[in-house]
């Protein structure tokens, strides 16, 4: 690389092909035809002649030679003379040696410029792939798994259901989730839950949520079934609260059930 940047230092090979500051400002216009995505990848490559790229005459010739040399080195040393002369040949040079690399190149000319374009892109994004090949087997990567962060705001809708389905499951003796749990766990614990209450044996009939009556108007089908469960729920506490009330009474008729009465006092009771 440092040979190669002092080459480009001093003009090189390019001097004689009208590289250096006598032909920069004819390759400048056709700049525009390279599309951006095709510009970050020469950048994410490091190709020194980044502001002059373009699909037209030697600066697309450029390029071409500077991914073969410095990037993909399909050819030896020798075998790349056909790609630094830039005469009437190097387009069938070049069409020839994007084949050999599997890249289409039929047409390709100097006015044929999708062709061109598809030439470049392709020999780019083999550049791109045999780099990320070479840094994976040298364990250069560091393929560390995103951390996820909890959404939050709008994103997060079913967390007011939490404290009563960790109620559910522990009913039902299962884990319950944390105060940070994700819409997706709470689904999937409501479904479990679901699991329980209504479970789908062969032999008894299944409850279906969706005729449910909530009291309320709820579109989506997923949250009209964890609906659905907290009125079931909310019935299960109706009840035990009627069971409650009942065990009150009792008690107080224990009391007033057996009264005695003393007519010398005038009055009933103990």
């Amino acid at each position: 690389q440092a040979q190669w940047a002092a080459t480009l230092a001093m003009g090189g090979f390019y001097q004689g092909k009208g590289g250096g500051k006598a032909a920069a400002p004819a390759a400048a216009p056709a700049a525009e035809g390279v599309p951006g995505a095709l510009k970050r990848k020469l950048q994410a490559l490091g190709y020194p002649e980044l502001g002059s790229v373009s699909l037209d005459g030697q600066a697309y010739m450029k390029v071409i030679l500077w991914l073969e040399e410095e990037k993909i080195r399909l050819y030896e040393k020798i075998d790349r003379a056909p790609l630094r002369k830039f005469d009437k040949s190097w387009f069938e040079a070049v069409a020839k040696y994007a084949k050999e690399l599997g890249v289409p190149a039929d047409g390709l000319t100097e006015k044929a410029i999708n062709v061109k374009l598809n030439v470049l892109n392709g020999l780019t994004n083999l550049a791109v792939h045999d780099i990320y090949r070479d840094q994976d087997e040298a364990n250069q990567l560091q393929n560390a798994v995103p951390h996820h962060a909890p959404a939050a705001g709008p994103k997060q809708r079913l967390g007011e259901l939490l404290p009563a389905l960790n109620r559910i499951l522990g009913t039902f003796e299962l884990p319950q989730l944390p105060q940070d749990a994700m819409d997706t766990d709470i689904l999937a614990g409501l479904k479990c839950a679901l699991v329980r209450v209504a479970p789908t044996g062969a032999e008894e009939p299944t409850m279906d949520l969706r005729k449910l009556p909530l009291g309320i108007d709820v579109a989506d089908p997923e949250v009209r079934k964890a609906v659905a469960v907290l009125r079931l729920l909310h019935g299960l506490e109706l009840q035990q609260l009627q069971v409650n009330i009942n065990t009150v009474i009792n008690e107080l008729q224990q009391l007033t059930a057996n009264p005695q009465t003393d007519s010398r006092l005038g009055r009933v009771g103990r």
